[in-house]
């Protein structure tokens, strides 16, 4: 997996091309969303239409992103049924301002409930063990806004929010495995 600065930044200049106003953590949020909600309702998300409703799949503006929302899709969906293990969340660099890194983890925990819940097949109670009160959660911190402590606070703040966001999609997406784990069919041997 490339670095998640390169990645942000391939993102940009992608959702550049296309002419959208979308952050690069508000699209990543949104497919690893859809990716649990596939999991959850076994319907293929239509990754363009959830990211621009709007747009037309033949308008060769929006060819590559296209291309990398389903690229970036099998990535991540290969990613988490392997355990996750070198999954990172698509946010600012560490070196931009705070209110800048701040709106990077609330887009991105926006985006992710975008496609987590986008076709209401089911609703956030529906999602197994904690899940529903992680959901929640981020629903509070997709309002989240720099506050007015000191930078050291709120550089703290940020890290844990971040973390937990990173971990609590993890487990969603886990929670809703499981459940469907347990929901197939046993095998005989």
């Amino acid at each position: 997996m490339t670095n998640t600065v390169d990645r942000f930044t391939a993102i940009e200049a992608t959702i550049a091309l296309a002419g959208l106003e979308i952050s690069p953590s508000e699209l990543h949020g949104t497919v690893i969303g859809a990716i649990a909600n596939h999991l959850k309702t076994g319907m293929s998300p239509d990754l363009l239409k959830l990211v621009e409703p709007s747009a037309d799949a033949n308008d060769g503006r929006f060819s590559q992103l296209s291309s990398m929302l389903y690229e970036m899709y099998r990535e991540y969906s290969e990613l988490l049924f392997n355990g996750g293990e070198g999954f990172e969340l698509v946010l600012p660099d560490d070196d931009e301002p705070i209110g800048i890194q701040v709106e990077g983890i609330a887009t991105w925990t926006k985006g992710f409930l975008l496609g987590l819940l986008y076709n209401d097949l089911f609703s956030i109670d529906q999602i197994p063990e904690s899940g529903a009160e992680i959901a929640r959660d981020m629903i509070e911190i997709s309002e989240a806004g720099a506050g007015e402590d000191t930078e050291t606070e709120e550089e703290w703040a940020l890290a844990e929010l971040q973390e937990y966001v990173k971990v609590g999609s993890q487990l969603i997406f886990e929670f809703i495995y499981s459940e469907r784990s347990k929901d197939a069919p046993e095998t005989t041997q």
